[in-house]
């Protein structure tokens, strides 16, 4: 039930940027919802017997199942599958950095008009060929097409102009200079299934899609007619596997090539196993976040007992070392990130101190948070109970959760949010500006508020950056808008077949992936 609830999690809270607002992921509450789990060590050797240098299929197994295939979802599960099957204008590299996609060159010709041009000769897997109809068909359904999941991405674009075949124009409302991260979230299918559900996906890239069978596997094949390079595989199987064991065994016993998102305590299993494992940061931070609608997290001073209360290394290894401390609210290389913020101070007496002089002593404060995560809901209890704080942790599930925050029922919660399109401004305006999507915290600054709306419509890069890097320091010195904790790793496994150097947004791209 836990990881049905977490698919659903998913497809409820992706922003409006694209950026995933969760609570957290699979891997943490597989290391927090009652302890490590202690797999069982019956290591098989590893199967060698087929020749390397001739691998045609690869085999990969993911720990959750896509609730559909629409192209316009945004969760990660059905992104993880629809990425290989579909393409965007633009695409990100695995540093998040823009490049061409089916657009092969774009610009600006005044702050509200985008010209693109298109790649051609680029077929769609139904034989038909791509053009502009097919670009404008595809942003108008991710606005449009019930349940969308991407309409904010497409939210500021005012008209789209066909010129011809290949080139068309994009009006947007305001200056956006976040329209090209947004567009890269956006799949582009043939015109003709514009209002029809397309569960069955039909896209441009290198692997088209082959069969589904539910509860099982994703079959995707090459795709001979691809514009571009010719894909190293001849067909790809996606299996799933919610039982964090069984993942592990099905490359252990060389039913899989390849394990997506390993859980921190099965890192010992596969390396005992003697497969190959590597790490890159998620780009998620996890944090904790003041109700300032409460009167005792409404007072400065309060919110710093708490801060000065929590120690990041003693909370990085309670939850299973796989994860690094957070001085801000977005990871390091995110645009808006800011290299003045000084490490989080830890300081017990202090912190006890203070809390004598606010008379914070005594007091008791209400901590919601996910159901599951009693490790950090028991280790904020307990270090807020040093200092003579009072902590009742509550537990909720999704819905329960929401609706306390958004009634502002606790005094402190645990969040985490994920900066998919590489800047800061999706976390800054849509949960601290004071009319952000999810501001639920009675948080209000008018010079961070105008420093974000600055933001939104400013080109340069430099000054958005500047402004942004100041907000998070007002957030994190001054007013304490919450405690940042940790952003955890994500832990790939293969076997020797292949060799895998992860992107730091997660996603799995086949081609990218190297046959030793």
């Amino acid at each position: 039930m836990k990881e049905i609830f977490l698919k659903i999690l998913k497809y409820l809270f992706y922003t409006i940027f694209g950026a995933v607002f969760i609570f957290v992921l699979v891997e943490l509450l597989d290391v927090v919802d009652g302890g490590l789990f202690n797999f069982t060590k019956q290591l098989l050797s590893k199967d060698t017997t087929s020749e390397v240098k001739n691998m045609t299929v690869l085999k990969v197994v993911y720990p959750d199942e896509p609730i559909k295939l629409e192209p316009t979802l945004a969760d990660p599960s059905s992104r993880q599958r629809l990425d290989n099957i579909y393409e965007e204008l633009v695409k990100t590299d695995r540093d998040l950095k823009i490049k061409p996609g089916l657009a092969v060159s774009w610009g600006l010709l005044s702050d509200l008009t985008w010209e693109f041009r298109l790649r051609p000769d680029v077929k769609f897997h139904d034989g038909s060929t791509f053009d502009a109809i097919d670009v404008k068909a595809s942003l108008e359904r991710a606005e449009t097409f019930p349940g969308s999941e991407v309409v904010g991405n497409v939210g500021t674009i005012d008209k789209i102009e066909i010129v011809d075949d290949l080139t068309f124009k994009i009006t947007t409302l305001e200056p956006d200079p976040l329209l090209l991260q947004k567009l890269a979230t956006i799949l582009i299918l043939p015109s003709e299934y514009q209002n029809e559900e397309l569960n069955a996906p039909i896209g441009t890239a290198s692997y088209k899609f082959e069969s589904w069978d539910k509860g099982d596997k994703i079959v995707i094949t090459r795709f001979d007619d691809y514009w571009g390079e010719k894909s190293k595989f001849e067909k790809i199987e996606m299996f799933s596997e919610v039982d964090k064991v069984s993942r592990l065994d099905m490359l252990i016993n060389g039913l899989v090539d390849f394990v997506a998102f390993v859980p921190y305590d099965g890192v010992e299993y596969v390396q005992e196993a003697e497969f190959n494992l590597v790490m890159v940061p998620s780009l998620e931070v996890q944090f904790l976040v003041f109700n300032m609608k409460s009167p005792l997290m409404n007072i400065l001073d309060n919110r710093k007992v708490v801060s000065l209360a929590i120690d990041q290394e003693a909370l990085v290894s309670a939850v299973g070392g796989y994860a690094r401390k957070s001085n801000q609210f977005v990871s390091t290389g995110i645009l808006g990130f800011s290299p003045k913020i000084a490490e989080h101070y830890y300081d017990l007496k202090e912190s006890e101190k203070l809390a004598e002089t606010t008379q914070l002593k005594g007091k008791t404060i209400q901590f919601h948070l996910m159901r599951g995560l009693t490790v950090l809901g028991d280790y904020v209890r307990d270090q807020l109970g040093k200092v003579g704080v009072n902590v009742v942790v509550s537990y909720l599930d999704g819905a329960e959760l929401f609706a306390s925050m958004a009634e502002g029922k606790a005094d402190l919660y645990f969040l985490g949010f994920k900066s998919e399109m590489g800047e800061a401004l999706p976390f800054l305006h849509s949960i601290v500006h004071s009319v952000g999507l999810y501001s639920y915290w009675g948080y209000e600054n008018e010079y961070v508020d105008k420093l974000l709306d600055g933001v939104m419509v400013e080109m340069d890069l430099t000054t958005r950056q500047k402004n942004m890097q100041e907000a998070m320091k007002v957030l994190v010195n001054d007013d304490y808008f919450g405690v940042p904790l940790f952003e955890y790793e994500t832990i790939y496994a293969f076997n020797d077949k292949i060799d895998v150097n992860p992107r730091i947004d997660g996603i799995i791209h086949f081609d990218e992936l190297t046959i030793k």
